[in-house]
């Protein structure tokens, strides 16, 4: 009796012992078959930027103009960064391209992105952009807001290249808010001031790869 119970005892552990080796390699896998990210290179001269920050920017209708066909819903009209954002991931093209599929993410959306005229996917709900980088790419350094050091989160991406998302919320609608933008070293790409939002909650910074 002893020895099968101590069979059994084998046996199982040898289950577990496959199981989680199994998971691992699922786990291996799914980290191995995420994309790298694009350079910042690659990614700031495919990027249509505000009209305000120079001569080659770009306005609201201008943005929407580019992407034609499906209307936004209108309270998006207002941010397209999450829209600015797709364009250059689709202009890059290739497997950076957002797809023909339409994107859902929220849980409390129909969808969050609209079909183009060109056949892609733009995604224009920044609150669903943060967990479409880190599916597709990987997951970004999260920078929480102390309210005794409001400069930790520009310090901690100084002198780095990458996305960043500005996590808020709003305590009279009682509902999460974000933009997203590039950063170059010091500063918001081509971008308004997005980091000077009421009730931020957190910053997400995705570093991207050199050239």
């Amino acid at each position: 009796q002893y020895v099968i119970c101590q069979d059994q005892t084998i046996s199982i552990f040898i289950d577990v012992l496959v199981t989680r080796l199994t998971l691992q390699y699922i786990i291996n896998l799914l980290l191995i078959s995420q994309l790298e990210l694009p350079t910042f290179k690659d990614l700031s001269k495919n990027y249509f930027g505000y009209k305000h920050k120079g001569s080659h920017g770009y306005s609201n209708l201008e943005i929407f103009a580019i992407i034609g066909k499906a209307p936004l819903p209108q309270e998006h009209k207002e941010d397209t960064t999450a829209l600015r954002l797709s364009l250059a991931f689709n202009k890059i093209g290739g497997e950076h391209r957002l797809g023909s599929d339409e994107i859902h993410i929220s849980k409390s959306h129909d969808h969050d992105s609209v079909l183009g005229r060109d056949g892609q996917q733009y995604i224009f709900r920044t609150t669903s952009y943060g967990p479409f980088l880190a599916m597709k790419y990987k997951s970004p350094q999260l920078i929480r807001i102390d309210p005794m050091d409001s400069e930790k989160p520009v310090r901690t991406i100084t002198g780095r290249q990458g996305i960043v998302r500005f996590v808020t919320f709003h305590n009279k609608n009682k509902h999460a808010d974000a933009r997203i933008a590039l950063w170059d070293c010091d500063h918001l790409y081509e971008t308004r001031e997005l980091n000077k939002m009421h009730h931020l909650i957190s910053v997400e910074f995705w570093e991207l790869p050199g050239i």
